[in-house]
């Protein structure tokens, strides 16, 4: 009877309620084998199955593991015949990002498997502005502060301690409260076009050095040509204390 009604339904609504009816149809022949009627035995809960999921990827991420891991996309309203047996579960996706898939599986007598997007969340250490720094300042101390933050809303690249910003030119300005990323800064002008610098050259403690005169401006660990007191021009690194190193 039931049938009967919903293929009248269907022929009064239309073309459209038949594509919905049949595809409806093809969605319950592709659970069948996994759902019971209902009263024939109990199902087995979705949270039983996140819980499985969890324990999963928290013995993956070690002991001294902070993170917070959620099991996600597991429907309320699944039914799956509930497992006689512990419920086992492997790594079908490994973590990336935080992100990965598990596969929970009743191992019988009514053998199913489902797949478990997973989220393993941990709260970092990052550095962020204390408060709002305009383009084209150098960082100090009294700019930056660490805080926490949710890993999986953190961008690819950050710093995690002060001192790694610290010294840095914002290259564009910062509210308050935000992630310091390398992207955002630069290292500051080490050595200006025209200024007398040391050229450093050799290996181990047999260390050779001279003066020369900068062509171009150059930044830390940015490659600079000088011009040798002999007239040759030369090129090499910027190293922290403004030096030159040749040849590397």
């Amino acid at each position: 009877m039931k049938f009967a009604e919903t293929t009248f339904a269907a022929i009064r609504l239309g073309t459209s309620a038949v594509a919905w009816v049949a595809l409806v149809g093809i969605l319950t022949l592709a659970v069948g084998p996994l759902t019971r009627e209902a009263g024939a035995a109990e199902w087995q809960t979705p949270e039983s199955i996140r819980a499985v999921a969890r324990e999963l990827v928290l013995q993956t991420l070690g002991a001294d593991s902070k993170a917070i891991v959620e099991a996600v996309a597991v429907d309320e309203r699944l039914k799956l015949p509930a497992c006689s047996t512990p419920l086992d579960a492997t790594l079908e996706r490994e973590l990336r990002g935080g992100q990965g898939v598990v596969a929970v599986r009743c191992p019988g007598p009514e053998t199913w498997r489902l797949f478990v997007p997973v989220r393993a969340v941990e709260q970092v250490p990052v550095v962020v502005a204390r408060r709002s720094v305009q383009a084209g300042a150098v960082l100090t101390a009294d700019d930056v502060a660490v805080d926490e933050r949710r890993s999986s809303a953190l961008p690819y690249e950050y710093f995690s301690a002060a001192e790694q910003a610290v010294g840095l030119t914002v290259r564009r300005t910062l509210p308050a409260g935000t992630v310091i990323v390398p992207a955002a800064v630069e290292h500051a002008t080490v050595i200006e076009r025209g200024a007398v610098v040391t050229l450093v050259s050799g290996a181990g403690t047999v260390l050779v050095k001279s003066e020369g005169v900068a062509l171009e401006p150059a930044k830390l660990n940015e490659r600079i040509r000088v011009r040798s007191r002999s007239g040759r021009i030369v090129s090499g690194l910027v190293g922290p204390s403004g030096e030159v190193r040749v040849g590397s």
